[in-house]
C-alpha cells in the first residue's frame, strides 16, 4: 500500500472529515491515506502571516514523523504552502503544496488561469507564490469574493454564488482559461461538474490536484526514489536541531 499523509496546519479537527471525505471518493484503492491536524494550542485558520509562524514548528515536526513511519509521501493541505520550503529541507520524502500543484497543473490547462480567493487579505500570498513558482506570466488574476474560512463553511451556497458570480468576470475581463479555488473541498464533486459545464473552463479543487500529485509522486518515490533536489534549495541541514 502507498501511505500518503494529509496534513492540516491547524489546531482544530474541525476539517478533518471533510478532507477525508474528498480523499475517500478520489483516492486509488491501492493507497492509504491518513488525516491529521496540529496541535489544539494552536491557531485554527491560517488567515494570518503570523500565525503560520505559530503552526510552523508543529507542522514539520509531525512531516518529520510521517517519513519515520515510511509514508510515501504528505500533503501540507492549506493554499498558502506555509513550511513548504522548510519541509523539504528537512525530509526526503516527497512533500505537496496545495497552492504550488494546483498553480502548475492550471498552467498545463490553459494559456492563463485565475485564483478564486475567499478574502483580498489573501491575494498577495498568492501573488507572490506564483511568482516564486515561476507562473507570474500565466496568471490571469487572483479574484475575492469577500468569505472568510468561517464563512465558506456556514455559508456553501450563498459561497458558490458568489464564485460562479466573481469566475464570470475573471474568464471576461482577466481572460482566464482555468480557474483555481483556493479552498479544498469547498463543494461536492458534482457541484464542481455542474460549475464547469455552466462556465466552460476547467475549474481546480486544490484538494484533489494535492492528493493527486502526492499520488503520482509518491509513486515515483516508492519505485524509483525520485523526490524534490537536494543539491540546492532544499538542501539539508548539516546539524539538524532535534525538535
Amino acid at each position: 500500500m502507498l501511505k500518503i499523509a494529509w496534513i492540516l496546519p491547524v489546531g482544530t479537527k474541525a476539517f478533518n472529515n471533510r478532507i477525508s471525505g474528498l480523499i475517500k471518493k478520489i483516492k486509488r484503492p491501492d493507497v492509504d491515506p491518513e488525516v491529521t491536524n496540529l496541535s489544539s494550542k494552536l491557531p485554527t485558520d491560517l488567515e494570518y502571516h503570523f500565525y503560520e509562524h505559530l503552526v510552523l514548528g508543529d507542522l514539520l515536526r509531525k512531516i518529520a514523523e510521517y517519513e519515520q513511519r515510511n509514508f510515501s509521501a504528505a500533503v501540507i493541505g492549506c493554499f498558502y504552502d506555509g513550511g513548504l520550503r522548510e519541509a523539504r529541507e528537512l525530509v526526503r520524502m516527497p512533500v505537496i503544496g496545495e497552492g504550488e500543484s494546483t498553480m502548475h497543473l492550471a498552467a498545463s490547462l490553459g494559456h492563463r488561469f485565475s485564483i478564486i480567493a475567499g478574502r483580498r487579505k489573501w491575494i498577495p500570498k498568492f501573488e507572490d507564490n506564483a511568482r516564486v513558482y515561476g507562473l507570474e506570466g500565466k496568471l490571469a488574476s487572483c479574484r475575492e469574493v469577500g468569505y472568510s474560512i468561517k464563512r465558506i463553511l456556514t455559508d456553501r451556497s450563498g459561497y458558490l454564488r458568489a464564485v460562479k458570480k466573481v469566475a464570470k468576470l475573471a474568464i471576461q475581463l482577466d481572460r482566464a482559461e482555468v480557474l483555481a479555488l483556493s479552498e479544498e473541498a469547498s463543494f461536492d464533486l458534482e457541484e464542481i461538474r455542474s460549475l464547469q459545464r455552466d462556465l466552460g473552463v476547467p475549474i481546480l479543487d486544490p484538494g484533489v490536484v494535492a492528493w493527486k500529485f502526492a499520488e503520482m509522486i509518491g509513486d515515483m518515490y516508492q519505485t524509483m526514489e525520485i523526490s524534490h533536489s537536494k543539491i540546492a534549495e532544499y538542501e539539508s541541514p548539516k546539524r539538524p536541531y532535534k525538535f
